[in-house]
């Protein structure tokens, strides 16, 4: 019983950084091809938090996961990233919308910070609204894309898991032999 919970945890362990890794992989063949834009699947955008400015909600380095949504769908209260310039983004609480010249802007604010931020973001300056929060993914997923983490957590279990299953097939196939033998002789008498 222990064995096979033990074999199921493993393959789930395998299967998520399986996926955190194909994701990661194809965030970064997305960067590479269009700088400017922030890779997502399916909508789903994946970042790391880098400073304590929305704590206690969230910490640096957690992982959010950021969908797309409509600006006329923000309330105050949500927690939006937008961008700043080019390099940089900021994951920040909505805590009043304006109408401005006919446009919606949002007025955001860390929850650690003591003042409201300097400007407001306006709808084109929206990346996505935090639809996840991972504590302390944004490590995980750090190391898994450095090569001594892809190493570790990716082709050793996967070499590990595929010399397991090898020899299981050659003791079935050892096992059947043996049987096949046995029958034989039975046979004989």
């Amino acid at each position: 019983m222990i064995k096979k919970v033990i074999k199921w945890a493993g393959n789930f362990l395998f299967v998520v950084l399986l996926i955190v890794t194909i994701f990661s992989f194809y965030g970064y063949i997305q960067h590479k091809k269009n700088p400017s834009k922030l890779p997502s699947v399916l909508g789903i955008k994946v970042m790391s938090v880098l400073t304590g400015s929305m704590r206690p909600t969230l910490e640096p380095g957690d992982l959010i996961l950021s969908k797309d949504v409509s600006p006329d769908e923000i309330k105050v209260g949500d927690v939006v990233t937008y961008r700043v310039n080019s390099h940089t983004l900021v994951t920040h609480r909505v805590i009043d919308i304006i109408n401005k010249d006919g446009k919606l802007a949002f007025q955001t604010k860390g929850d650690a910070n003591n003042v409201e931020d300097g400007g407001l973001v306006l709808a084109e300056e929206l990346v996505g609204s935090l639809a996840l929060n991972i504590p302390k993914g944004g490590y995980i997923v750090d190391f898994i894309r450095r090569p001594i983490g892809l190493v570790l957590l990716i082709i050793l279990p996967i070499f590990f898991l595929l010399g397991g299953e090898i020899k299981n097939m050659l003791s079935r196939m050892d096992d059947n032999g043996k049987k096949k033998s046995n029958h034989k002789d039975n046979m004989k008498i």
